[in-house]
C-alpha cells in the first residue's frame, strides 16, 4: 500500500482503490485514512448449497424448463482441454456477436477470451443442432472458485440460454472441487432492493428513482435483477478514495475505464504548405 501511494506521489496522480473488498477496504482506510463509499456487491453462489427446488428459484426453474424443450445442450471445460478448432470458432463467435458495442465491465473482465495462455479459465457453451449460440468464460478465483468473466449469445438465441448455462456451469463446479462462483457485480445493489420496500426514506426513494432511470441507458436495475436469481450471497464492494472533494474526479475515472462515458477524440489536421 505504502509503495503504491508513493508512486502515486511521484507522478502526481490521484491513488484510489475501485472493487475493493469490506476487509481489504477496512485496513486501506486505516493505513491510509481514506475515506470508502460502498458502490454494489458482487454476487456469490454457494456451490454446494445451490439447488433448483424450492419457491424461491420456481423463475430459474421454469426458465430451464421451457428452453430445455427446445434440446439446446451445453458443454463445459477448461481451455487447456478444447481442441484449436473449437477454440477459434468460440473466439471469432464472441467477437461477431459483440459486433461494435462498447466494452464494458472492466472490474471484473480479464480482457481476452479462450486463449491458450490462460489453460485453466472454463468456458460453457450452448448448441442447438449443432450451432454454437451462446457462451461464458469464468477465470479461476481463489484456490477453489470460478469468477464469470464474459457472458455473450446469438440474437438468435432463445431467452433463458444464459440461465441454462449458469446452471449448467454450477453442475460442473459440484463435480470439481469448486466451492463458489461469482457472477456480475451489481451497482448500487442495495438501493434497488430496498426503493420499493416499505417504510424506505425520502432519500432512499429518492436514489432508487434515479438509478431506475439511469438503468435505461446503463442497465444497473435488470443486471441486479438476473444475478438476484440465483439467490447469491451479496459480497459488498467499495471505492476507497483521499477525501470526498477527490470523489468527483475518482468518479469520472471509473465512469471512463468501464466504458460508461468516453472522451472526445480530437483529429488534429496537418497543414500542407
Amino acid at each position: 500500500m505504502k509503495e503504491f501511494l508513493d508512486e502515486a506521489q511521484r507522478h502526481a496522480w490521484l491513488p484510489a482503490i475501485y472493487g475493493c473488498s469490506e476487509e481489504a477496504g477496512q485496513i486501506w482506510v486505516r493505513e491510509s485514512n481514506f475515506d470508502a463509499l460502498e458502490i454494489g456487491d458482487e454476487a456469490v453462489v454457494s456451490v454446494a448449497t445451490f439447488t433448483l427446488d424450492g419457491p424461491e428459484m420456481k423463475n430459474v426453474r421454469q426458465t430451464i424448463n421451457r428452453i430445455n424443450r427446445f434440446e439446446y445442450t451445453t458443454t463445459t471445460q477448461k481451455i487447456k482441454n478444447i481442441d484449436v478448432e473449437t477454440r477459434e470458432k468460440l473466439s471469432s463467435l464472441a467477437q461477431h456477436w459483440r459486433g461494435n458495442a462498447s466494452e464494458r465491465g472492466f472490474s471484473m473482465a480479464l480482457g481476452r477470451f479462450c486463449d491458450i495462455r490462460d489453460p485453466e479459465c472454463v468456458i460453457t457453451w450452448s448448441e442447438l443442432n449443432g450451432e454454437i449460440l451462446a457462451l461464458l468464460q469464468f477465470v479461476p478465483w481463489n484456490e477453489n472458485g470460478l469468477s464469470l468473466d464474459l457472458m455473450r449469445r446469438s440474437p438468435s438465441a432463445e431467452t433463458g440460454v444464459n440461465e441454462l448455462m449458469i446452471c449448467a456451469t454450477l453442475e460442473y463446479a459440484k463435480k470439481n472441487q469448486i466451492e463458489h462462483i461469482s457472477l456480475n457485480f451489481a451497482s448500487f445493489r442495495s438501493v434497488f432492493e430496498r426503493g420499493k420496500k416499505l417504510g424506505a426514506g425520502p432519500i432512499t426513494r429518492l436514489n432508487h428513482r434515479v438509478l431506475v432511470f439511469l438503468s435505461r441507458f446503463f442497465q444497473m436495475e435488470s443486471l441486479y435483477r438476473f444475478n438476484a436469481k440465483f439467490r447469491p450471497v451479496w459480497e459488498p464492494r467499495f471505492v476507497i478514495f483521499p477525501g470526498v472533494s477527490n470523489l468527483l474526479r475518482v468518479g469520472l475515472a471509473i465512469l471512463r475505464i468501464e466504458s460508461f462515458i468516453t472522451t472526445p477524440k480530437f483529429r488534429v489536421k496537418n497543414k500542407i504548405s
